[in-house]
């Protein structure tokens, strides 16, 4: 079988099963939502669909500029996770969730960190099909920490017998054995994350296979894609 890397969301969603990385932050805080006992997410392309999105009881949780827009109860930090602990959250961020909706029409989506590298080329590998690494990518641009958590993944999904498939594969590949907090602080999102007073958020999203939770797409909520366990 082979993975592939795209180093930006896809024109069209790839065919086979997906894996969406944002790792500072929205794909490490979604999956640390779910293993601190959030019900499910709901991922919004934005704040205002958020706010549509949102029913009573539920949390809001997001950011603009790397900040929580203004009503919403949590950032996109995953220190904060623990809050969402027996909520529903409903999720718009800058890049992740967009990305997210970007591949909608796969076989099956996937959000993937360094925190569950591990656990998600498992569960994506164990569909038998072609494996895309989707990176949601900074505004538009690609960025240096995506690309090396895809590289990281796609470490362990050559363990399963994958084989890298095109330049963004290799390059995502030449980039893994690199420290992980080494490469994510010189990310643009790590420095934008620092202008705003979040930079321990950085050291978080860093941390290699610490656990197993990989939240999955189960189906849609109006314009929201709804993920859990």
């Amino acid at each position: 079988m082979k993975f592939h890397v795209h180093l930006l969301p896809p024109p069209t969603p790839p065919r086979g099963v997906v894996v969406v990385v944002d790792v500072i932050r929205a794909t490490t805080t979604a999956a640390l939502y779910l293993k601190e006992g959030a019900e499910a997410l709901v991922l919004a392309l934005g704040v205002e669909a958020a706010k549509r999105l949102r029913k009573p009881g539920e949390l809001l949780a997001g950011e603009v500029g790397g900040l929580p827009p203004p009503g919403f109860t949590l950032g996109n930090s995953p220190q904060e996770a623990h809050k969402a602990r027996g909520k529903r959250v409903v999720m718009a961020t800058t890049n992740g969730t967009r990305a997210a909706h970007a591949v909608l029409g796969a076989e099956e989506i996937f959000l993937g960190s360094l925190q569950n590298a591990r656990a998600v080329a498992q569960r994506a590998g164990a569909w038998g099909r072609e494996v895309h690494l989707v990176c949601a990518g900074k505004e538009g641009g690609v960025a240096l920490d995506d690309l090396y958590t895809a590289g990281v993944i796609g470490q362990r999904l050559r363990e399963l017998g994958f084989a890298p498939q095109g330049d963004g594969s290799h390059m995502a590949l030449l980039l893994a054995p690199h420290p992980p907090l080494e490469v994510l602080r010189v990310s643009e999102a790590a420095k934008a994350l620092e202008g705003v007073g979040l930079g321990t958020d950085v050291a978080e999203c860093a941390q290699v296979d610490t656990h197993s939770v990989v939240p999955r797409y189960l189906g849609q909520r109006g314009e929201g894609m709804v993920f859990g366990l």
